[in-house]
């Protein structure tokens, strides 16, 4: 048994509102045990509550707002991992095969849940004899128990306030016209609003402006492209940037990375799974 990749924190804010929208390359396990908020996630949103248990699965855009102080547990782990702790007889890949699920604990399995996070962040490896196995044990329990509750759960009913029925259609319009040239005069026009009225009530039902989301889509579409093995030049095309540069640009500033590196690094990774 070797030492597998993961990163589980437990993190307390008094206040606790992530500044943008993101999405990474590994699945996130949240167990928030504080205080309720909400979670945007691709383009719906949803309550975030104490004894409930999110899913947020890889390459998915989303944003989590809490109301007030805020603790939670946030495991990362990826595909890859998932796919190296898997045996033919206990598969665990499908944990991370939807974008979003959640799945309320009753008192008893959150309490079962919360021991075994604890566990695992008592579990580390230190490099000491052993300890590398002890936290895949502690990993492998948690996951063990993860996975059956996530089996019969669903991505659950999202926030239909009324600030989110305006913007709903709009969200809809943005992600079906994403290869398209899309500016804030231009979605107004099709809704027959003004631009400022446009900014105003999407920060308003979503907590973010119109354009990060459209920039951010553009990026997690051209991941995926790039993904496919499509070139750096089409995959900017694809995802609706006119200018190749800036689409460059764009890519290292949100991902860290340059889009040809993407691919690359993407292609090798695929490779090492594929031959082990």
């Amino acid at each position: 048994m070797t030492s597998v990749d993961f990163h589980l924190q437990l993190n307390h804010n008094d206040s606790w509102n992530m500044s943008r929208l993101h999405f990474h390359d590994y699945n996130e396990l949240l167990l928030p045990l504080t205080s309720p908020g909400n979670i945007f996630v691709s383009d719906q949103i949803y309550p975030l509550r104490r004894g409930t248990l999110y899913l947020i699965g890889e390459n998915t855009l989303h944003r989590t707002m809490a109301t007030g102080a805020h603790a939670r547990y946030v495991l990362h782990i990826s595909q890859k991992t998932l796919g190296q702790l898997s045996t033919p007889q206990t598969d665990l890949t499908p944990l991370g095969r939807d974008a979003f699920r959640q799945a309320p604990l009753s008192g008893q399995s959150l309490n079962r849940l919360t021991e075994l996070f604890q566990n695992l962040e008592r579990n580390k490896n230190d490099g000491s004899f052993g300890s590398d196995t002890r936290q895949t044990w502690a990993l492998l329990e948690l996951l063990l128990c993860v996975v059956p509750i996530f089996r019969m759960s669903t991505a659950g009913e999202s926030i239909c306030n009324k600030d989110f029925l305006r913007v709903s259609p709009i969200l809809d319009y943005i992600r079906q016209n994403l290869t398209k040239p899309l500016t804030l005069d231009q979605i107004a026009g099709e809704f027959y609003i003004s631009k400022h009225y446009l900014c105003r009530i999407f920060k308003a039902a979503t907590g973010f402006p119109v354009m990060e989301y459209i920039i951010y889509s553009r990026i997690l579409k051209a991941r995926q492209l790039l993904q496919e093995g499509v070139s750096v030049q089409q995959a900017g095309e694809l995802s609706g940037f006119s200018d190749n540069s800036h689409f460059i640009r764009t890519f290292g500033h949100l991902t860290g990375t340059s889009p040809g590196r993407y691919a690359r690094d993407y292609q090798s990774s695929d490779q090492i799974l594929l031959n082990n």
